[in-house]
Order: C-alpha cells, then structure tokens, then sequence
C-alpha cells in the first residue's frame, strides 16, 4: 500500500553555519528553513515514504498562510482578503529537487490550509463581522484556489487540511461551497484531512468533492466506524502523532488489518482495497522530536509493506 505523511515534520535548523553562509545572514539574505525542508525531505525517503511533503517548516498551518496574503496582519483580518503570491510552491519546488537527488521514484503532495479552519482561527477587525462570515471564508477559498492552480502541476495530488470541521463549530454546508471554490478548475486528485472525532460529521463529509478523506484512527478508534459506509478513498492514520510512544511495526499492522477487514466490506470500495487506502500518521508531526518522528515513519512503512 501506498504511504504518506500528513504535512509538517520536526524543524531542524543548522548548529553551524559557513562562511558564506554566515556572510548571508548578516545581510537578511540567509534561509534557514532550506535545511529544515532538506532534513524533512531526506528522513522521509530514508524511512521509505512513497508521496513525501516539504515538511511545512515555515510556521504554523494557519500562519504560513495568513503572513502570505493580503488583508491579513499576522493572524489578523484588517481587509478584503485576497491572493498575492503563490505561497507554497518555492518550498516545494525545493523539496523535489532534494528528492529527485535521492529517489526520483518519491512524489510529493502539495498541502494548505482550508479556508474554514484558517477563518476560525483569526481576529476579524475589519471590513467581516466575524469568523463565520461567509464572505470571508469565500474570499479566503478564492485566493486558495489560485495558490492550488499554482502548484498543481508540480504535485501528484493535494491535501486540504480542514480540521475544523470535526468540531461542529462552523456551518458544514458553507465548508463544502468553500472547499468547491478551493479546488475550481484543479484538475489533480483532492484529499482533505480532517482529523478529531469525525463519527457525528462522516455524513456530511461524504458529500464534500473530494477524492480521498484522510482522518485518524489510531489515536481515535471510534473513528473506524465510519469506514463501514465511506464512499471515497481513505487516507488512514495509523500512527498516534499525539504520543511519544513509537509504535511497534506489529501494532501498526494490527490496526492497519482492522480497518481492512471493515472496508471488505464496504460497498464502495471493497472490490479494489490497495487502491483505495493510502496510509499515513494520524496529523502532522511537528510538535515531536525528529527521532521518533522519523522511527514512528519507518515502523509505519515496514508495516504497510507487510500487505
């Protein structure tokens, strides 16, 4: 089975820089976050990953986003907001070329941040009346669209992180009009992952124009009941990214062998299960060290490959 991670990994930046390296900080022309995508990119191939990410090292999920387009100050909402530039497609021009180095067979995926999810996480001061405005997370869906436009052909699918939408604070129905407006014209495979307790939601999320739903089921077992009755490919986290713990190969096949044996029999995806299940960690892996963020990938792989 195909594996995958769901976005961010460990940042790591350099103890020791060179000369000319050095000569570059002085004049605010250094990236430090060059080496954080190299170490993403080379620990994902190293522990076997088939579609790897960037590692989204730049900042949180909703501030890489709102420091990059116009009508945001920070986490702020001071305007109409608005496209600028595309945001993630240098980092992930990069990572290919690390990639291409070292394994030219890996794709990588492209990932944002949902318009929901980014308008429930910001202060709105000016020209919306609130974070549930409509207008405002239409606006926000319009220039994620162009950013989805702008690196679809450098991307083998792209992933939607929406993890709002399991907390039935925002309006499922304005969600699914803007995640439409998100993807208008892409034409590459669609996932969104939306991770928390989905079982109250799983209705309405099934009926989001997405190709694959990603959600996690290690660390929320509750959430296998809903792969009883889901009509789209399953991104399924096996590994718990919450928990420090690295997980047996064997305990990760155990669960992977859970949710196969309840998608045999699910209509929809029953005939053709290896196509139609993409493994990968429960959330992002940020937060943990780069040890056993990178023991948790290598576990999970060598369990997949037991399938």
């Amino acid at each position: 089975m195909i594996t995958t991670v769901v976005g961010s990994y460990p940042v790591i930046f350099k103890e020791k820089l060179s000369f000319f390296e050095k000569i570059l900080e002085t004049f605010g022309l250094y990236d430090k976050y060059k080496y954080a995508i190299e170490i993403a990119v080379k620990d994902q191939i190293s522990a076997g990953i088939n579609i790897i990410s960037d590692g989204q090292v730049r900042g949180d999920m909703i501030e890489i986003f709102t420091k990059n387009m116009f009508g945001f100050e920070d986490k702020r909402v001071v305007s109409k907001v608005e496209f600028m530039k595309p945001i993630t497609l240098k980092d992930i021009l990069y990572a290919k070329k690390i990639a291409k180095k070292l394994n030219p067979n890996v794709e990588i995926k492209g990932i944002i941040t949902g318009p929901s999810t980014i308008a429930s996480s910001v202060r709105v001061e000016n020209f919306y009346t609130d974070n549930k405005d409509e207008n405002l997370i239409y606006d926000i869906a319009a220039a994620l669209n162009k950013e989805l436009l702008a690196i679809e052909r450098h991307v083998s699918y792209i992933q939607i992180d929406e993890p709002i939408l399991s907390t039935g604070i925002m309006d499922l129905d304005v969600a699914k009009k803007a995640i439409d407006i998100t993807i208008k014209g892409v034409k590459k495979p669609i996932a969104m992952h939306v991770c928390g307790d989905v079982t109250k939601v799983a209705d309405d999320l099934f009926k989001f124009n997405v190709d694959i739903l990603d959600h996690e089921f290690s660390s929320i077992r509750k959430n296998l009941e809903i792969l009883n009755n889901i009509p789209k490919k399953v991104g399924f986290g096996c590994i718990n990214t919450k928990s420090k713990k690295v997980e047996s190969v064997e305990d990760i096949k155990n669960l992977i062998m859970e949710g196969l044996e309840i998608l045999k029999n699910n209509e929809y995806l029953n005939k053709n299960l290896k196509d139609n299940i993409l493994i990968d960690p429960d959330c992002g892996m940020r937060l943990l060290s780069r040890d056993i963020a990178f023991n948790k990938l290598k576990n999970m792989v060598l369990a997949a490959k037991e399938f």
